[in-house]
């Protein structure tokens, strides 16, 4: 992944026109100006399922703001079914900026999860944990097994999906993806938990130390997990793996949420403070 904005789908030039906010309920994008088209809603959501050459992103921010207001929310399942790999490209974005409100498409989510488009794969990861619900097991377990993913950016996503998903989120999708894939990396990343349930340090260590790459990206994400806040220590352990993908994964891991809190445990540089 050699540019973030690449990853999060969000370029430069957007972040020119518009701010984008995080927040429990999901995204927020708001347009520094108003619109730069004069279509509707209807109009926008058909030249969406039938994408030109010269589309460039900014119909997409500009039916957001109609996607469930002026057009209903299901018109969002039109672009994830997409047979047009653009289109289904736009509906995984969009769909980044909802939560619960689209729990009946996460299905469709899921199966973006092995779309040809490592973007689209992506979204699909963050989509699914904005958009789950307790039902949705399976669907956990297959966001959580991007962590296999060929692509370094769909990787990622899935290891921040292990430090953002909610307690009972990554457990569902841990025993899931265990009981879909026993005898893999998977069932092991299960077995380590049950081991040493009671010992955080203990478990990122013998993840980090698992021959398997997926067990330490799994790993990497319990690191930079916050339990009430983010504890800085763990994260030193997983730069120091000998696997050069989590230390230098690691070492962006500050790339975090503005809402988390870090704890430090390890000396300070003079002159450093905490509060950046």
């Amino acid at each position: 992944m050699t540019d973030l904005f690449e990853a999060m789908r969000l370029s430069a030039e957007d972040s020119e026109t518009a701010h984008l906010f995080f927040s429990e309920g999901g995204k927020m994008l708001l347009p520094l100006g108003k619109s730069r088209n004069d279509m509707t809603g209807q109009e926008m959501l058909q030249r969406l399922l039938s994408p030109s050459d010269d589309d460039d992103g900014t119909l997409a921010n500009d039916f957001l703001g109609e996607l469930g207001k002026t057009v209903p929310l299901e018109s969002l399942r039109l672009l994830l079914t997409s047979a047009n790999p653009r289109t289904r490209a736009t509906g995984a974005f969009l769909a980044t900026f909802q939560n619960r409100n689209i729990s009946s498409m996460v299905g469709e989510l899921a199966a973006l999860l092995a779309d040809d488009n490592p973007r689209t794969r992506f979204d699909a990861v963050e989509s699914i944990l904005r958009c789950s619900t307790r039902a949705h097991g399976d669907y956990l377990a297959q966001a959580l097994f991007a962590l296999a993913d060929e692509h370094e950016g769909v990787r990622m996503g899935a290891i921040q999906f292990v430090r953002f998903a909610k307690d009972w989120q990554l457990k569902f999708a841990r025993q899931r993806a265990a009981s879909l894939r026993p005898q893999t990396p998977f069932s092991a990343i299960a077995d380590i938990t049950g081991q040493l349930r009671d010992d955080a340090s203990g478990m990122i260590r013998a993840m980090l130390d698992h021959a398997e790459p997926v067990v330490r990206r799994y790993a990497l994400g319990l690191a930079g997990r916050a339990r009430l806040v983010v504890v800085d220590a763990y994260v030193e352990l997983a730069r120091a793996s000998d696997d050069p993908e989590i230390s230098k994964l690691a070492t962006e891991h500050k790339l975090i949420s503005h809402h988390a809190v870090w704890q430090s445990s390890l000396p300070q540089p003079p002159g450093s403070s905490l509060i950046k």
